[in-house]
């Protein structure tokens, strides 16, 4: 035993973002963070990674506002397909109290405005890395 805290295992995350250059840095982030990421830039596409693709995912963060929908219809969606992600964080430039309650009562389990701060969800993917099941 070397004495070392075992590292948390690398989630398997579903990036919906439709603003390229978030895109990018939460990818990068979540990426040298050793997650795998898979990413679609509007809901019809991740809609497609995760059903026509059949993949699972650990789980979602998503942007609220979709050319083609939102982020709370997507977790809606996943979840009536039974393929909901087993952790949901929300991202929006908007975060009323009515948008904050709109997203606990989609299921999401964090909602941050945009841009979300790199030690936030730092910490949110390692707490998720620890907590969900291999």
């Amino acid at each position: 035993m070397s004495g070392q805290p075992e590292s948390p295992r690398a989630l398997r995350i579903l990036l919906v973002e439709d603003d390229a250059a978030s895109r990018q840095a939460l990818n990068g982030l979540a990426q040298t963070l050793g997650h795998q990421t898979h990413v679609a830039q509007n809901m019809w596409q991740a809609l497609d990674l995760v059903i026509s693709g059949n993949q699972a995912f650990d789980l979602l963060l998503s942007d609220i506002s979709l050319p083609d929908g939102d982020g709370w219809e997507l977790l809606r969606r996943l979840s009536e397909a039974g393929l909901r992600p087993w952790r949901a964080i929300a991202t929006s430039g908007r975060c009323s109290m009515q948008d904050l309650a709109r997203s606990q009562e989609a299921g999401f389990d964090h909602h941050f405005r945009k841009p979300v701060e790199t030690v936030v969800l730092e910490a949110i993917l390692r707490e998720a890395a620890q907590e969900i099941p291999q």
